[in-house]
């Protein structure tokens, strides 16, 4: 089935009606989110079974909020972002929360990224990638950069939620609006809610996963070079033996 959504609305109830649909995810959650996580969503984003005690506050005084959790930890999801968010807007988001007396009900992206539930990606280009190749293969010496022509977003504006993608019945959210308050009462946008079509599941699946790993192995790199590793290994050398296994397989 396909269900169309317009905008400006006079509620908020669609950005909600989305946190329902992720909140009822069984296998697992995929959505972009180029201007960040609305609260709505961010509240079901910092659930993973195991609630802290100032989250449990938060719940009892949102039935809605407590609808949409779920407890079961093999759920996995996965949030793209445009960037990486920055603390001090966290910190003033936070402070005006607090000042409108919300602060216990306030979550964003650092809260929800320690949850391993969760798996965060967020666009950028590769640091110190002059360095690596000159090192290595000097005659495929390439750096990334950014074009420059876009003002508002830079790596990534594309905006659809995936529920139970790989599943029998997946739904597909996507269109125009961001997942966000102003998309939703503001602005005119346009979304559609594709439920059950598997085939084109699976298109939005390759898409989000294609630009997921791209970002996600940038910001691991560019976070080891953070620490101190100079190590070029992990994007030029191929690995051989089954060393790589170690981190992520247990065979027995």
């Amino acid at each position: 089935s396909i269900t169309v959504f317009f905008s400006p609305r006079k509620t908020s109830d669609l950005l909600n009606w989305y946190a329902d649909r992720m909140g009822d995810a069984t296998d697992s959650v995929h959505f972009t989110a180029a201007f960040g996580v609305s609260q709505p969503l961010a509240h079901v984003l910092n659930h993973d079974g195991k609630p802290s005690p100032s989250h449990e506050v938060g719940v009892r005084r949102s039935p809605r909020i407590a609808r949409r959790i779920k407890t079961d930890d093999k759920l996995l999801r996965y949030i793209l972002l445009d960037s990486q968010p920055s603390e001090h807007s966290s910190e003033k988001s936070r402070a005006s929360a607090e000042k409108k007396g919300k602060g216990n009900d306030y979550c964003d992206y650092f809260d929800f990224k320690k949850l391993n539930s969760n798996r965060i990606a967020y666009g950028a280009v590769l640091s110190g990638r002059n360095e690596e190749v000159k090192n290595v293969a000097p005659s495929s010496e390439h750096s990334e950069a950014l074009t420059g022509l876009s003002t508002f977003v830079d790596f990534v504006h594309t905006k659809f939620m995936m529920i139970d993608v790989l599943t029998d019945n997946p739904t597909i959210i996507t269109g125009s609006a961001n997942f966000s308050i102003a998309s939703t009462e503001q602005n005119d946008e346009n979304m559609l809610v594709i439920q059950g079509d598997t085939a084109v599941a699976d298109v939005y699946f390759t898409e989000f996963m294609r630009l997921f790993d791209h970002f996600f192995s940038r910001d691991k790199r560019n976070e080891s070079l953070g620490k101190g590793s100079k190590s070029p290994r992990a994007w030029i050398d191929v690995v051989e033996d089954d060393s790589w296994m170690k981190p992520f397989f247990d065979p027995s």
